[in-house]
């Protein structure tokens, strides 16, 4: 029996609300400059911080086939949908065991923005994930990220933190849904994805 390839992968999680090209600049940035080896995009069906807007999610069916398309042609980009097979909301805890238990050959990381790392100590079982797991931050218009920022949760927490000076995408997934439903086609999504917008009628 052949030997399971070790591989470091990327994972980034959000609710692509649908999924434009920032999400996916970023993730070819990352795996083109070799800081992983791949990026899996997990479409979340409820994010927990984001409950009271839960109505303008499409369905989950939709948000994981917009991503498929989306990633269509770009190396080292997968979609997953292991989150379906947790508990709503999930955290992002959960979904770690639950990927080291499925997929023990492989070093996970995750892909969160300078916004999301200035909140951590708010996410669920925060301490653990900085000891147990490894994380990668890019950052974020709007979101300072000195020396000061960095070292927000001591020196020791962020031994697992890599700070990564990825081109900064300022894109608004709830300005695009807009765009749709005034009937414009939004710049920065993918043609493939706004035929499919329209064909199943979302946002509209």
């Amino acid at each position: 029996m052949a030997a399971l390839t070790h591989m470091t992968i990327g994972i980034y999680s959000g609710s692509f609300n649908p999924v434009h090209k920032g999400h996916v600049a970023l993730c070819d940035y990352l795996v083109r400059q070799g800081l992983v080896d791949q990026v899996w995009l997990i479409r979340s069906p409820l994010n927990p911080f984001k409950v009271e807007s839960a109505q303008t999610l499409a369905p989950d069916a939709d948000r994981a086939a917009m991503l498929r398309i989306a990633v269509r042609g770009h190396k080292g980009l997968r979609v997953s949908t292991i989150e379906d097979q947790l508990p709503k909301p999930n955290y992002s805890i959960n979904t770690f065991h639950a990927l080291e238990e499925q997929f023990p050959e492989h070093e996970f990381h995750l892909i969160i923005g300078a916004d999301n790392w200035l909140a951590f100590d708010r996410w669920r079982a925060f301490e653990e994930f900085l000891t147990r797991y490894h994380l990668i931050v890019y950052p974020r218009p709007g979101y300072e990220m000195g020396e000061e920022e960095k070292l927000r949760l001591g020196p020791e927490a962020i031994r697992n933190v890599r700070f990564v000076d990825a081109p900064l995408y300022d894109i608004s997934s709830t300005e695009i849904r807009e765009d749709i439903a005034a009937g414009r086609e939004p710049a920065m999504l993918n043609p493939r994805v706004f035929a499919y917008i329209l064909e199943k009628k979302l946002y509209l």
